[in-house]
């Protein structure tokens, strides 16, 4: 992959935002890898804008494949015709709050076929992603950056950063579990 960054940096641009998509519909691939040479071929903003918007497809694709095989879902088979259509989960009225803490925390090759397969609200879906993938991106590519650069005060405060929204999102798992 670096040297076809090289030697052509649009292809190897191209390359990259389809293996960011990929790397949300498939478990075992991951662009994460890739953030590296990026940054060294386009710099970090650019890097940045591929990486976030092949993750963004990627998680719309995911959502549109359980969207489409809706009505061949294993869950919908298993499930009675009405208690499917009664179940709060199933109906796609979940709460936003909720939609978002799954967002930051399972996997999105569940999250976005599940989410598309109970045909939560697409925007609804798009707005979660976008407050969970876009910063995420963020750090990942200013991380590896400072990394590059020997810059370990950004580098820590960026991980602080990092920490403290693990921090929130296990206050909130644990709220979500344990409801005052």
């Amino acid at each position: 992959m670096g040297e076809s960054i090289r030697e052509s940096p649009v292809w190897g641009a191209v390359i990259f935002f389809f293996a960011s998509a990929c790397s949300v519909l498939f478990l075992f691939l991951s662009s994460v890898l890739l953030v590296p040479l990026a940054i060294l071929a386009w710099g970090k903003w650019l890097t940045f804008f591929i990486l976030s918007g092949g993750w963004l497809c990627g998680w719309m694709a995911t959502y549109a494949i359980g969207r489409y095989f809706h009505n061949r879902a294993f869950v919908e088979k298993k499930l009675s015709d009405q208690h499917f259509k009664n179940s709060i989960f199933l109906s796609g009225k979940l709460p936003f709050s909720f939609v978002l803490i799954v967002v930051s925390s399972l996997p999105a090759e569940i999250t976005g076929y599940a989410l598309g397969a109970v045909r939560y609200p697409f925007w609804s879906f798009f707005l979660a992603l976008a407050l969970v993938e876009i910063p995420f991106a963020f750090l990942l590519v200013f991380i590896g950056e400072s990394f590059f650069l020997e810059n370990v005060g950004l580098l820590i405060g960026l991980m602080v950063l990092l920490l403290g929204i693990l921090v929130w999102e296990v206050k909130n798992a644990r709220r979500m579990r344990h409801p005052s």
